[in-house]
């Protein structure tokens, strides 16, 4: 097994012991009847991000680079033969995701490639069972496999206009796909999107692998350049040998790929295998490879270790023979260390330090909740012990402190229910600033302002007002979320002060993130749709693919907002709520155990035991929170048996 499937399959288990944890702690949250709705909301998320987590790696490259050859080496060596087709030429003639998911029919999902002439987002399509063709394939049958993989090379010849409708095809751009032929005639993909859902170990472990078209169809989908590419965790950009950086490899890497993009990227130099010359020396061949390096690394700005010079052909051959020496010698292990030593602890740290965040959360409300409870048991205690040897009329006086307290706390729950109206209101007007509804009419705007332009600067001045209103609808929510920790914060220092409650500060939330992300949309939208785009592209080809790349990347940012937002203000609540309940119970008890002394219904002395016995319980269950906690801790922290996979 190489060093990447089992830093995978490590961070697979990683994640189910972590999920296991988090969902053991759920339970005795609801056997010990600490639990609610909000707090068991909490921990459904943490376990719906640990099953949902994907690690993704794209690959991209010119045809015949051997990409998808290096795909089957990694990957697919298991089943003995090539199951992506690989051959000269052109194999890959749609984006290919291969992933895992229960919930779909095993089999490749095909979008055809006339969705492309409807106005209809890559984004959209993919809720839409209807609009893709079903290719069922058996999963352990090698020859099922390959079969189905084949229908990603279908093509097919449409007329030039109906091409160029497609956005298949640009008269000014020598390398577009396919060729125009004596009828007027272009050869296009038959499919737009290919979704291979396979249960293959890796991939049922969250591993996506993204196989692209060549580069000149990047700019052809938008929501590969925009999305799919700058998402991915690792990006391997693959050249040949023996074809060296061409002018198009320059361009997608400097444009699409390279490290300003995001972290991740990684250049293989495929094919050294022709350099394998049984007239040369070991050594001068090896010298040869490294010249090939040095002039790939200089050539894209990057130092030599990101350069990985390989044969994929070579080690897919190794793998299938059980060939160490000739694996070796592919240089294939080298590639696959890089990327588990990588990514995968990467991804690993930032999933870690989500899960460790909100769990913190949560566990901090039960921790509180308990410390308050024993508190108060304590403060019975030493209350009810201070009676022994009073008379009537002080027990009397303890019950009237006890009701002025009740009384108090009661006028300050006033004051808490007029606070949440000002938090409804404040809450309401934060999800109306960065609601879709809010984004839909900037995109209309814009769209209008599009349609309406006569000239490529109007164009330019539309697309940018889109982006700069929503960069104006998170600027005021920035301000609205300030004007809600602000009163929060008051509310809790409040009851910290008048009633002892322990709340720490409120949980912290800010736009800034999503204002990075509009940031990053801006310069993308520059780069994309720059001057000279404006300029070349028909004006409706370039409408549509503005709004399948900027608008599908701007509806992502509001989605996240929303969905963030909305976890914060329940998490700004379920703190002061859940404290607030168990003070109210506590003055009830308080105030019975003393009126139980003055009805004479039971002596001092047992009721203080049975208070003692509470609060024995109450050490227990913060003995065995602590323990869960721990374990969960544990389990982020490394100490756990993927740890030891890892270290293997």
């Amino acid at each position: 097994m190489s060093a990447l499937n089992q830093r995978i399959e490590a961070y697979g288990s990683w994640r189910s012991q972590l999920a296991e944890a988090v969902a053991d702690y759920g339970h005795w949250l609801d056997e010990a009847e600490l639990s609610d709705p909000s707090l068991q909301a909490r921990l459904a998320r943490i376990r719906e991000r640990l099953r949902d987590d994907r690690l993704s790696i794209a690959f991209v490259a010119e045809f015949s680079r051997g990409k998808s050859e290096l795909i089957n080496a990694i990957f697919f060596a298991q089943y003995g033969q090539r199951i992506v087709p690989s051959s000269a030429g052109r194999t890959t003639m749609c984006p290919t995701e291969l992933s895992w998911d229960p919930a779909q029919p095993v089999g490749i999902r095909m979008l055809p490639i006339e969705t492309r002439l409807r106005d209809v987002s890559l984004a959209e399509l993919r809720q839409q069972p209807g609009e893709w063709r079903q290719i069922p394939i058996e999963p352990d049958n090698a020859v099922s496999l390959k079969l189905a993989f084949e229908c990603v090379r279908e093509t097919r010849r449409v007329p030039i206009e109906e091409a160029i409708l497609m956005g298949m095809y640009d008269e000014s751009d020598p390398g577009c796909v396919g060729g125009r032929d004596g009828d007027d005639m272009v050869e296009v993909s038959c499919w737009r999107h290919a979704i291979v859902n396979l249960p293959h170990p890796l991939l049922k472990l969250g591993l996506v692998l993204i196989d692209t078209p060549g580069l000149n169809a990047l700019g052809a989908e938008p929501e590969l350049t925009l999305n799919l590419i700058p998402g991915a965790h690792a990006v391997l950009f693959v050249l040949a040998a023996d074809a060296g950086v061409t002018r198009s490899d320059i361009d997608v890497w400097r444009d699409h790929v390279s490290p300003s993009h995001g972290l991740g990227r990684f250049v293989v130099l495929n094919k050294i295998d022709g350099l394998w010359d049984e007239l040369k020396s070991d050594e001068q061949i090896e010298q040869e490879i490294a010249r090939q390096v040095q002039s790939v690394a200089q050539t894209l700005e990057l130092p030599v270790e990101r350069v990985f010079p390989v044969s994929a052909q070579k080690g897919l051959v190794a793998k299938i023979h059980e060939d160490a020496a000739l694996l070796e010698r592919s240089r294939l292990p080298a590639l696959e260390r890089a990327l588990s030593e990588e990514i995968v602890p990467q991804r690993q740290a930032i999933v870690g330090d989500q899960v460790r965040q909100e769990f913190e959360e949560a566990y901090a409300l039960t921790q509180g909740v308990l410390t308050a409870r024993r508190r108060n048991l304590v403060e019975q205690v030493l209350e009810l012990g201070g009676l022994r040897g009073k008379n009537r009329t002080v027990v009397d006086q303890m019950a009237r402190r006890i009701r002025n307290e009740r009384t108090e706390f009661e006028q300050t729950l006033r004051r808490l229910q007029a606070m949440r109206s000002v938090f409804t209101r404040h809450s309401n007007a934060l999800f109306a600033q960065i609601g879709i509804d809010n984004l839909k009419r900037h995109v209309r705007d814009a769209r209008q302002a599009m349609a309406a332009s006569k000239t490529s600067l109007g164009l330019r001045e539309a697309m940018e007002a889109l982006i700069a209103a929503a960069q104006r609808d998170f600027a005021e929510a920035g301000k609205l979320v300030s004007e809600v920790m602000t009163m929060m914060t008051a509310m809790y220092q409040t009851f910290h002060r008048e009633h002892g409650l322990a709340l720490g500060a409120p949980l912290v939330f800010s736009m800034r993130r999503y204002e990075a992300e509009l940031a990053r949309i801006e310069a993308l939208q520059r780069r994309h749709f720059g001057a000279l785009s404006l300029v070349t592209t028909e004006q409706w080809a370039l409408m549509r693919r503005f709004f399948e790349s900027v608008g599908v990347r701007l509806k992502s940012v509001y989605d996240a907002a929303n969905r963030d937002a909305d976890g914060w203000l329940r998490a700004l609540m379920s703190p002061i709520e859940g404290q607030v309940r168990e003070h109210q119970a506590q003055l009830r008890r308080r105030l019975d155990s003393v009126q139980r002394i003055i009805d004479a219904s039971e002596d001092l002395d047992s009721r203080i035991a049975e208070l003692e016995e509470a609060r024995a319980l109450i050490d227990q269950q913060l003995d065995a929170l602590a323990a869960l906690a721990a374990r969960i801790n544990g389990v982020l922290d490394g100490r756990s048996q993927a740890a030891d996979l890892l270290a293997a």
